[in-house]
């Protein structure tokens, strides 16, 4: 077992399309690595918090109002991790950006909150209320998987937002699965979610036990990742690759 007594503690994200599983292997995988799960935001702001919009305006203020708990989250976790215990984002906090950059790029352009979100995420980062996590773990799961998934749990998954959800998590995929590895290789990684949450959860375990002790992610990463979503600089990636 992995604890806070055996390595440094650290702040792990799992990352995956709608329907992938997040939830069910963050509860499989805290215990093994001694850590404490911090929910996603949605859930954090409690039921019923709508998913659905109607327009821009709909979604920017939807959009803004999970930015502003994923900082709550992240100043949760970052005290857990200063108090020694690891910690496990159940969601990682670049979530409303790539999701928000995938709707835009792959449902419908008129649908585009990215700038401003970049900005009230930068103003959070200078409060120390906002971070990359120290690695993001993408379970990768095919897309006919996650919507048998997301159809068995219409409660976190409601019906009228898995077409919509499926054609962002394309584009999250390019993110996670390629271009922010390639940018950053030591903070994020994949693996499969195909398999049973227990099974998902001690393979991470055994990817994180091969990794080593995680070195806490610095804010120049953080606003390097941040670039891309501006498609400024070095490393912006190429956006219009959705079928990987």
């Amino acid at each position: 077992m992995v604890g806070p007594g055996r390595r440094p503690a650290a702040i792990v994200a799992l990352e995956g399309p709608s329907g992938a599983g997040k939830t069910s292997v963050a509860a499989r995988l805290a215990p093994l690595l001694g850590a404490t799960v911090v929910p996603e935001a949605y859930d954090r702001l409690g039921r019923p918090f709508p998913l659905t919009f109607r327009g821009r305006d709909e979604l920017a203020d939807l959009e803004r109002q999970l930015v502003r708990e994923d900082g709550r989250r992240w100043t949760d976790a970052v005290a857990l991790r200063g108090r020694g215990t690891p910690v496990v984002l159940d969601t990682g906090t670049f979530a409303p950006l790539a999701y928000s950059w995938g709707l835009r790029e792959g449902v419908d352009g008129a649908l585009d909150v990215l700038i401003e979100l970049v900005r009230t995420v930068r103003r959070m980062r200078s409060l120390g209320k906002w971070g990359l996590p120290d690695l993001t773990i993408y379970l990768d799961v095919p897309d006919s998987v996650a919507r048998a998934r997301a159809g068995r749990d219409p409660g976190d998954h409601p019906p009228e937002t898995v077409e919509r959800h499926a054609a962002v998590g394309r584009w999250e995929r390019l993110l996670y699965g390629r271009e922010f590895p390639r940018m950053l290789p030591g903070r994020f990684l994949s693996v499969s979610g195909e398999g049973r949450p227990a099974e998902v959860a001690l393979l991470i375990q055994e990817r994180l036990e091969r990794l080593g002790p995680l070195p806490p992610a610095s804010p120049s990463e953080a606003e390097m990742l941040l670039r891309v979503f501006e498609g400024q600089g070095s490393g912006a990636p190429a956006l219009r690759h959705p079928n990987l």
